[in-house]
């Protein structure tokens, strides 16, 4: 007598027991979050770390960034950058599920290219551009920061684009 066809497929089929890979997931998803981390810290945030570290946080008002663009155009954060305003120049760090690999920096004002107040999908807003030998930001903040660049607009240097009031 043969086995029914059923029992052999069953026989010839691997094991698929979900159980058995709910014990690594935690393990394997925060691997792919920190080499993901990694990989895109190394397209633009990592230089200015290094070129512009940051040992404490500055007082001072913290407004989030609904999107930021290093030089290489897969480096994006969107909603994950926050900057505060300080008379040495603008503070960069991210929120805390984002921080590996990403130490914060103070970028001085000299390196600030550009402010200028823009639309976004028909959002006004800030579009704040740094470029040095780091690499470039392109930041873009909401427009209740007008009275911070205004109340640092002395320390930001004198250049055609970088006026807070258009």
């Amino acid at each position: 007598m043969t086995p029914p066809k059923t029992t052999f497929l069953l026989a010839m089929s691997p094991p698929s027991n979900p159980q058995h890979f709910w014990p690594f997931f935690p393990i394997v998803f925060v691997g792919i979050w920190i080499t993901v981390g990694l990989i895109i810290s190394m397209m633009g945030w990592h230089w200015f770390a290094i070129r512009y570290p940051a040992s404490t946080r500055p007082d001072g008002a913290s407004y989030n960034s609904p999107s930021t663009r290093f030089w290489f155009f897969m480096a994006g954060y969107g909603n994950v950058v926050r900057v505060i305003f300080t008379n040495e120049g603008i503070y960069f760090y991210v929120s805390f599920l984002f921080r590996a690999f990403h130490p914060p920096f103070l970028v001085p004002w000299e390196s600030v290219t550009r402010v200028e107040k823009t639309t976004r999908f028909f959002w006004p807003c800030y579009r704040i551009d740094i470029a040095d030998a780091a690499g470039k930001i392109h930041v873009i903040l909401p427009e209740k920061i007008e009275s911070e660049l205004l109340r640092f607009r002395k320390y930001q240097p004198d250049r055609p684009h970088a006026n807070p009031h258009r």
